[in-house]
């Protein structure tokens, strides 16, 4: 069998939560691991999740909690033989989907995580994660992209926009979320994309005219490609209150760990994807 090469990028975000979360989280893990059986599978949005938590452990100095996520794919509906045959998929207590793998760190108030999946999921999946170790489900937990460049607060400082430019891959449109914007939704149902393009939009954007994109939209545009791996250019460009151009480019803003590895398999196993976020952390520390 030949080796794969996968490029993985580990995104890094911070936990905003009441502070009592971070101290009820450390409780309801270790009750987590004093159970026979480590790993559940739970409903979330209609999906299939199975979570399996590690034991922590200690990187740094920190403490570290690592967790694998398998979320379900329901595109798979049927399996085909090459003898012609074609049945349903039969899983016994167990689910076929995507992996995510995450390193919860409550000292710094930040997770870190990567999918070989779909990857603007990553953010909601981490939050549903953590949402299952609160005692009070009615306390909102938020997951945000660290910054790395201070200018990403300069968005909103943008009176006038008059361009948007992005770069995505069409295969990442094929399964958003419920929450996505507009413009984004649109993109995924257009009956005229391939899989596997390179998609480049240029929009223009007139205040004074009705374009469809407001400042809101442009912003939560922003905020969503933002986390996304596929997203390899996104640009802005305004004016200020004084009417200076403001250029910003938000193609590198977070903070992120890329890595490459070469397996012989279609999958990242737990020892490898382990590794990869400890390296990650480390990189961030430094």
């Amino acid at each position: 069998m030949s080796k794969l090469k996968k490029s993985i990028t580990v995104r890094f975000f911070a936990i905003e939560a009441e502070n009592s979360f971070f101290s009820e989280f450390i409780s309801n893990y270790q009750a987590n691991q004093n159970n026979d059986n480590q790993t559940r599978i739970i409903n979330i949005r209609n999906k299939k999740h199975l979570v399996k938590a590690s034991s922590c452990v200690q990187q740094s100095a920190l403490d570290v909690f690592p967790v694998t996520i398998v979320r379900e794919r329901n595109t798979w509906q049927t399996k085909a033989t090459s003898d012609g045959k074609i049945s349903s998929i039969a899983i016994n207590q167990g689910i076929i989907g995507d992996p995510y793998f995450f390193s919860i760190i409550p000292e710094l108030k930040v997770v870190i995580g990567f999918t070989s999946g779909p990857s603007v999921s990553l953010k909601s999946v981490g939050t549903s994660l953590l949402e299952q170790f609160s005692n009070n489900r009615t306390d909102k937990v938020k997951l945000e992209l660290i910054p790395k460049e201070k200018e990403f607060s300069r968005l909103t400082e943008i009176n006038d926009y008059s361009s948007l430019h992005f770069k995505i891959g069409t295969s990442s449109l094929s399964d958003v979320s419920e929450n996505a914007p507009q413009l984004i939704k649109d993109l995924s149902s257009a009956p005229y994309l391939e899989s596997n393009m390179q998609l480049a939009l240029d929009f223009a954007i007139d205040e004074k005219e009705d374009t469809g994109l407001s400042k809101e939209n442009v912003i939560e545009i922003v905020n969503y490609l933002s986390n996304h791996d596929d997203c390899t250019l996104l640009k802005v460009k305004g004016k200020n209150e004084d009417g200076s151009v403001v250029h910003l480019d938000f193609g590198n803003a977070f903070f992120n760990y890329k890595t490459e590895i070469t397996t012989r398999h279609k999958y990242i196993d737990e020892k490898i994807a382990q590794e990869i976020l400890e390296a990650a952390l480390a990189n961030f520390n430094h």
